[in-house]
């Protein structure tokens, strides 16, 4: 399983091909995949449906939770994709602070080959210098990773947390393991050509890690990363 924030399917020389998007998105080989910041008919990225594309090329099924509407029309959001069956769907808005970003998550059950999953995909505030360095500053994604945890624990287990959290492994993982999740251990994963902080999560509950790999691609200024799992 993994999370990739993709930033809307954004290449090096600016452009956004679906094309690289999908290759990207395929070279992970993830059986559960969030997808971060995609897009759905946006004019930046040619009107495209990010989601209905990486899952019909990747043999996936897709969920697309957009979280607001763009200025030049489209919608802006999260993705699941499942090698799959996904039921029992549930949107989640979070609590912003006035003037910034809308964001939010979506909350599924995922039958994959093997097991069952309930399953949380996100992607919480961002500060538009740096990460949060505490918790302190972190009070707004806090907030909302409450929020998200809150709603998944309604859930059966085992339970996957999955997403581009924006706040580094001191203030997240105290949080993650007090509410009963094992962390994935993973290099940095941002900015992509010379990573600095590591913002993006796998957490799981009723499953055991068994390993887990940072991918750089040629899509976005995150890395991708994908955990190996058992029951």
């Amino acid at each position: 399983m993994g999370t990739f924030n993709i930033k809307n399917g954004l290449c090096a020389d600016g452009s956004c091909d679906p094309e690289v998007l999908v290759h990207a998105c395929k070279g992970l080989r993830a059986d559960v995949l969030a997808l971060q910041e995609v897009d759905r008919g946006a004019h930046r990225s040619q009107r495209a449906d990010q989601t209905a594309a990486v899952a019909a090329r990747c043999g996936l099924t897709g969920l697309y939770a957009p979280a607001r509407r763009l200025s030049r029309g489209g919608e802006y959001g999260n993705a699941l994709l499942v090698a799959g069956a996904i039921t029992d769907v549930e949107h989640v808005p979070l609590p912003v602070a006035p003037g910034r970003e809308t964001r939010a998550a979506v909350i599924a059950r995922a039958e994959v080959p093997g097991t069952a999953l309930s399953v949380a995909a996100t992607h919480l505030q961002n500060r538009r210098r740096r990460p949060p360095r505490t918790a302190e500053e972190a009070g707004e994604q806090l907030e909302q990773l409450e929020i998200v945890l809150g709603a998944l624990a309604r859930r059966a287990r085992p339970r996957v947390l999955l997403g581009d959290l924006n706040i580094p492994p001191a203030v997240a993982e105290p949080v993650l393991v007090a509410a009963g999740y094992q962390v994935a251990e993973s290099e940095l994963t941002t900015p992509a050509p010379e990573p600095k902080f590591r913002l993006d999560y796998v957490a799981v509950d009723g499953l055991t890690i068994l390993g887990s790999e940072v991918i750089d691609t040629d899509v976005s200024d995150h890395r991708a990363l994908v955990v190996e799992v058992s029951p």
